[in-house]
């Protein structure tokens, strides 16, 4: 705070009391006009990442619709985990069977009535 009285104080003596008033103004209207560009650059810069996201996008959607075969390998890459777990169902019943029926109770099953 003390620093901001002296540049004020100093540039009361160099520039005089007459001109310092036209001076502050000119230079508020310089900081606002500085801070509405900035502003105005951040704006544009976000408008255009947007447009870059949306544009990328685009790309991608477009190399699928051109490259089916290539949409074709993705969908297999991702339902490969889904095959793997449904392959393992029939493993788990295989090893539920019952246990076969001895020799005796095949020779009584096959003897005629």
């Amino acid at each position: 705070m003390s620093e901001i009285i002296f540049l004020a104080v100093l540039a009361l003596i160099v520039i005089g009391p007459k001109e310092l008033p036209e001076l502050a103004r000119t230079l508020g209207r310089f900081l606002n006009e500085l801070k509405r560009s900035t502003d105005s650059m951040g704006d544009e810069l976000k408008q255009q990442m947007r447009l870059d996201k949306l544009d990328k996008l685009d790309r991608l959607n477009m190399d699928t619709i051109r490259n089916p075969q290539q949409q074709a390998h993705q969908n297999e890459a991702e339902q490969a985990p889904l095959a793997a777990s449904t392959e393992a169902a029939p493993i788990v019943e295989e090893q539920l069977e019952f246990p076969q029926a001895t020799t005796d109770e095949k020779s009584e099953e096959q003897k005629p009535s």
